[in-house]
């Protein structure tokens, strides 16, 4: 079993760290494997491609996994979501959202009985949820969110406002969407991607590529009582992002230990061939510290998550922190290691350029980093208005 395959990384990253993890034997390890097994099929199946081919190919991952009974992870712990977005991400960063419900988990959550019975079943079969929260004034502020609904002459409600940087554009099923409703609260709905008053513009990004990006309008777009989310919009964003940024964390982390296992085995195929006669000591130290980041790392998303299921009240905290440095530190190692490969990993088609360019990605998606720090600093140190604005799945305009 090659380091550089999904079934690899379970027995060289998550099984050194499972007696720490899992001291009770609580996650179902061999559903684990099962996971990386159907990663590695698909992947041999379903290569590397770009656009409208890429998007359908990693849908067709997402449904295989739904076939094989590994898509749901309502029944799992926490934790074992966490470990399973890092196989995902070993495997390809742009399958995150591989398992479980996604931003679908707010209709889940809170959703009533009707889109629950209408969504719910269609995710667990592979379909994806989206999220729009993110407008022009940035994702930081969703309190300034100017998106909103006026009452219709039949009681339902139409939308009116513009959404940005949003990704699964043209693939989400369903968007949750942020909006103010006609008496000023901040709610969410679920709101069907095919109703015609949706208004769509691709911009083409630089990572993160496996899915469609950019900005979604909405012209009177009807929403009924029902699709209304049951709770305050602010708190259904905040808690939904506590347990949701360990498994974009997670994802990263496993692109870059990717990365890692890639060039250490590259150097030691040239050091045992003699193609280098001595791994110079500044390599070593490099390939050293950077296993270290990244494990350290993925405990942190690991407690975070854990602390976000207990519904602990430092969750959000740790969840925005932890995701921030967990992310920095995918992206370090990526480019501190990158060049020990020499100009092979510098190929324009190759994977190590497409790792560099989605963790280049996700410093912004769900969250910029200067906001995550400054929020779990404000809370820290009971600076005035310390509670944290979570933060859209945003990406960036630069990627």
């Amino acid at each position: 079993m090659t380091a550089t395959t999904a079934a690899g990384a379970v027995d060289a990253w998550l099984t050194p760290l499972r007696s720490l993890l899992d001291p009770g034997n609580r996650l179902d390890w061999p559903r684990l494997a099962a996971l990386a097994g159907v990663l590695d099929e698909a992947g041999e199946i379903h290569p590397s491609t770009g656009g409208q081919r890429r998007s359908d190919e990693l849908r067709t991952v997402r449904i295989e996994l739904a076939r094989h009974g590994l898509l749901d992870t309502g029944q799992q712990p926490a934790l074992f979501t966490v470990l399973a977005q890092f196989v995902c991400g070993y495997r390809d960063i742009d399958l995150r959202d591989s398992i479980g419900l996604g931003h679908g988990a707010l209709i889940a959550r809170h959703g009533g009985p009707e889109p629950r019975r209408r969504w719910i079943g269609r995710l667990l079969a592979g379909e994806l949820a989206g999220i729009a929260v993110t407008e022009a004034h940035g994702g930081s502020n969703p309190a300034a969110t100017t998106t909103s609904a006026v009452v219709a002459s039949d009681g339902s409600w139409r939308v009116t406002g513009c959404k940005t940087w949003i990704s699964r554009l043209t693939e989400a099923a369903v968007f949750v969407v942020f909006l103010r409703a006609p008496d000023g609260r901040l709610v969410a709905a679920a709101v069907d991607a095919a109703e015609p008053g949706l208004r769509r513009q691709s911009i083409p990004p630089a990572g993160l590529a496996g899915w469609s990006w950019g900005i979604l309008g909405f012209d009177q777009v009807p929403v009924r009582p029902a699709d209304i989310l049951e709770g305050d919009g602010m708190m259904l964003l905040r808690n939904h992002f506590a347990g949701y940024r360990p498994l974009v964390t997670a994802t990263a982390l496993g692109g870059a230990a990717a990365m890692f296992d890639t060039v250490t085995t590259a150097l030691a195929d040239r050091n045992a061939t003699d193609e280098v006669t001595r791994l110079r000591d500044t390599a070593l130290v490099t390939v050293g510290r950077a296993h270290a980041q990244l494990v350290t790392g993925l405990l942190g998303a690991a407690a975070a998550a854990t602390l976000a299921e207990s519904g602990h009240p430092h969750a959000e905290r740790w969840s925005a922190v932890t995701k921030a440095h967990g992310i920095d530190v995918a992206n370090q190692a990526a480019a501190d290691l990158m060049p020990l490969v020499g100009a092979s990993g510098f190929r324009a088609d190759g994977r190590l350029v497409k790792i560099r360019r989605d963790l280049g990605g996700l410093l912004y998606a769900d969250g910029i980093h200067d906001s995550l720090y400054r929020a779990a600093g404000k809370q820290h140190t009971g600076t005035t208005g310390s509670r944290p604005h979570p933060v859209s799945e945003v990406s960036p305009v630069s990627r």
